[in-house]
């Protein structure tokens, strides 16, 4: 009898234990409900500042350069002295050309009472034979900056047309532009000379025939005065121009960005002295992902943030590279990328040039749309689903997403606002799994 009992005892309880194991208990979940609200579609890029425009300062004028006190780095304004050149070699000419003016003057007043002399008639003549040498090389260096010109304008041409294929950057074909804007400017200025000289070089023959032809006749003297009053006062004019450009000023406000010479010494004319940053030119540069320029266009809005931002600000998208450009990431991984240029308001962002900041292109925006948390959803046989909770089950239901931000995705079918989801749904759900639901806390 006692061990009939016991093997019932048995049963029993190995009855209870397989219906405590039949019995599914519910599984705890956070839930969320569908709203509508507003989402954005970024992409978040590292980028640094740099500056679009520099200046390279150079030797206006041959001289002695005075030392340079300026450094790297340091900051000048636009038409601040940055190098002076040594003017007592000028200054002691200009004063002597002073008072040779003041002595030819005082022969114009004395013309009427002087004879023409042979050494005049000498003087003349080399006047005359200087002013055909100068004539000649001015003519010879008018021919020299046309042939250039011609040379460097087909150069400009395929420069051009490699610019517009990618081939060569921007910067390039600037500085192409520069030079052939340049070569024009001397040719126009070689031209002029030219002319000057050749009028110079008429004059001076008139005036040496003339005075030859007026041996007796003192009037002459009176034009070749004023002829040597002339040239007196051209080379005072050329020497105060180059006591004028003895003060070398900055072309712009901004940093200076290198310094080629410090020491005093004598250059030509044309020697780099220093280069000059233009700090209204400074960018933003981000390389971006090329499958993500597609979504990019000039004018849209990027939010500029970072350590060195205070806050956040707006700029927009002035330039995207036409050709892009392979970049190992820090992960080692090769990838193709295009530079895009950011321009921004100095006067709210004012950073210096090779800053590094955070970007963020807003690629884009939906309103009043439905919006889940990202972690609500999953992906299974290809499509996206989420878990929805009614009336203590949790139902898969499959949803067409569209934008996608960092935290939230917006869904456009499969759910309706206000219908309860399971947020981040544990590994071990499945459909028509009893649960048991608490708000979740974002």
């Amino acid at each position: 009898m006692k061990k009939a009992l016991k093997w019932l005892l048995l049963v029993v309880l190995v009855g209870l234990v397989v219906a405590a194991l039949m019995v599914q208990w519910p599984i705890e979940v956070e839930v969320i409900e569908v709203r509508k609200g507003t989402i954005e579609e970024s992409v978040v890029e590292e980028a640094r500042t740099r500056l679009e425009t520099d200046f390279r300062v150079s030797m206006p004028v041959d001289g002695r350069l005075l030392r340079i006190d300026l450094k790297e780095g340091d900051r000048v304004e636009s038409d601040d002295v940055v190098a002076r050149i040594d003017r007592f070699e000028r200054e002691e000419k200009l004063s002597g050309l002073e008072a040779r003016q003041d002595e030819i003057e005082a022969l114009i007043v004395g013309v009427d009472v002087a004879k023409p002399k042979a050494e005049d008639i000498a003087a003349a003549a080399l006047v005359r034979d200087e002013a055909r040498a100068r004539y000649a090389a001015a003519q010879k260096a008018h021919e020299t900056s046309r042939i250039n010109l011609e040379q460097e304008e087909e150069l400009f041409k395929r420069r051009r047309e490699l610019f517009r294929e990618g081939a060569i950057t921007e910067t390039e074909y600037i500085e192409a532009e520069r030079t052939i804007r340049m070569l024009r400017a001397g040719r126009e200025e070689a031209a002029e000379t030219e002319q000057a000289m050749k009028k110079y070089a008429e004059r001076s023959q008139v005036e040496l025939e003339r005075l030859r032809d007026s041996v007796d006749d003192n009037e002459y003297q009176r034009v070749a005065y004023k002829a040597q009053l002339d040239r007196v006062r051209t080379e005072m004019a050329i020497l105060l121009d180059e006591l004028a450009k003895s003060e070398i000023r900055s072309p712009a406000s901004g940093p200076v960005l290198d310094v080629f010479q410090e020491d005093e010494q004598v250059l030509p004319a044309g020697t780099p002295l220093l280069k000059v940053g233009d700090l209204e030119s400074i960018r933003i540069e981000a390389d971006v992902l090329s499958e993500d320029v597609g979504r990019m266009d000039i004018g849209q809005a990027v939010e500029v943030f970072g350590p060195a931002v205070d806050g956040t600000v707006i700029g927009q998208i002035e330039r995207i590279y036409p050709a892009g450009f392979k970049k190992i990431s820090a992960l080692g991984i090769e990838e193709q990328r295009v530079r895009v240029i950011i321009a921004f308001d100095r006067q709210e962002l004012p950073l210096r040039p090779g800053v590094r900041v955070d970007v963020r292109f807003i690629t884009d925006r939906a309103e009043d749309v439905l919006v889940v948390p990202e972690r609500a959803l999953f992906m299974m046989a290809g499509e996206w689903h989420v878990f929805v909770a009614r009336d203590g089950v949790a139902e898969r239901r499959a949803v067409e997403v569209g934008i996608r931000s960092d935290e939230d995705a917006e869904i456009r079918a499969g759910l309706d606002e206000g219908d309860l989801i399971i947020y981040d749904p544990p590994p071990e759900l499945d459909e028509g799994a009893r649960i048991r639901p608490r708000e979740a806390v974002e």
